[in-house]
């Protein structure tokens, strides 16, 4: 109780008004050498839960975190959900890079990247997928040769997001040909060495998320190296989960979000009973999801087995059925053309789009019913 009247206390001094709000896509705080703030609200609040260690709240203090153990990092993560607190800063180091460094990387290597991670001081992309293996992953073909003191890489990485900001890449490349998932090893890549070239790939949107990156004789010291030579497929699979998990908790980003039964009351659609059972039943079915995620999410942390394929499939298919009901309860203005719309009309419009990639992003839905029915369901691998 002392801890939790503490955090209180301290959000109350410390979290701006206007942080206690959901987050426009616009006003998103990306970790970054060149880190830019959308109001003078979203800087303090940076810099409030940086300097504490709050944005990596159970990393070590040693390591830019707060030292919290579990239970106390548990009441930080509840306190801010009661007064809902914009996340910080959207930081993928964070997120999925970082415990793999706790686990992986060398004392120099953890010396170096924790404390920038935590401070929000790298932006980091995923060189994973290339033209030739995406849902077969391990069949990646981008190169690491050893020669002397550096590995030089070679080859293509695709749909990687935001590849033209990033400060660095965590990459798999093959560094053996004698095993496909055995001859994976795990790098971190400066994107402004050179020999790198990067493509954003436009989308029907007009937007560029997404890019190709080509490498050309790029030549990175065996210090990029995180645990041991041909053991990138071990550590890939491990953020994968993490990256899975994060995909499960999407409102833990802190964007834009609608809740279809306020929106129900809100255009008076009473009369469409039909319509309030299935926003009922996406309410209830989405709770029983946060709180299993809540409950694996602690399981993981005490490693035991944590089915995050499962969690991730279940919750991104629910979250596309949420903003097919916002959208729904729209009616005709849920056509509009994005131009003529409201400002909450195009909110819903746009991320009802956008919810499509989710089921995409983080292995496809097939990919994870595949997975389940290998790995948990005992069906043949056929």
């Amino acid at each position: 109780m002392e801890f939790r009247e503490e955090i209180k206390h301290w959000l109350e001094d410390n979290c701006p008004m206007r942080m206690r709000t959901s987050m426009p896509n616009d006003e998103q705080v990306w970790s970054s050498s060149n880190i830019q703030f959308p109001n003078r609200e979203a800087k303090d609040w940076f810099f409030a839960m940086t300097k504490r260690g709050y944005c990596t709240p159970e990393w070590p203090i040693e390591f830019g975190g707060a030292g919290l153990n579990q239970e106390k990092a548990q009441i930080l993560k509840e306190e801010l959900a009661v007064i809902n607190a914009r996340p910080a800063q959207i930081n993928f180091g964070i997120t999925m890079l970082g415990p793999v460094l706790l686990e992986y990387a060398n004392q120099k290597q953890k010396e170096f990247f924790l404390p920038k991670i935590s401070r929000g001081e790298i932006w980091w992309c995923q060189g994973f997928s290339e033209p030739g293996s995406g849902s077969d992953l391990a069949s990646l073909s981008t190169s690491a040769l050893e020669e002397e003191d550096s590995y030089v890489i070679n080859g293509s990485k695709i749909w990687t997001s935001e590849a033209n900001k990033a400060d660095y890449m965590y990459c798999l490349v093959r560094t053996s040909k004698e095993s496909k998932q055995g001859g994976i090893s795990f790098i971190l890549i400066d994107m402004t060495l050179p020999g790198i070239e990067i493509k954003p790939i436009k989308l029907l949107s007009g937007q560029s998320p997404f890019c190709q990156v080509f490498f050309t004789d790029v030549r990175v010291t065996k210090e990029s190296l995180i645990g041991k030579e041909n053991q990138g497929w071990e550590i890939a699979k491990k953020l994968l989960a993490l990256e899975r998990m994060m995909m499960s908790d999407l409102g833990a980003e802190g964007a834009v979000d609608v809740d279809p039964a306020k929106l129900f009351t809100l255009l008076g659609l009473e009369a469409y009973t039909t319509f309030y059972y299935k926003i009922i039943r996406h309410t209830l079915r989405q709770r029983a999801i946060d709180l299993t995620i809540a409950r694996a999410g602690q399981a993981a942390r005490q490693g035991n087995f944590h089915p995050s394929m499962v969690l991730k499939y279940l919750s991104t298919e629910e979250v596309q059925k949420r903003w097919e009901l916002n959208l729904f309860a729209l009616g005709a203005d849920g056509i509009k053309d994005l131009e003529s719309a409201t400002e909450d009309e195009y909110d819903i419009i746009k991320s009802f789009f956008y919810s499509k990639a989710y089921t995409i992003a983080g292995g496809s839905s097939e990919i994870q019913l595949n997975i389940i029915s290998k790995n948990i369901l005992g069906l043949p691998n056929e």
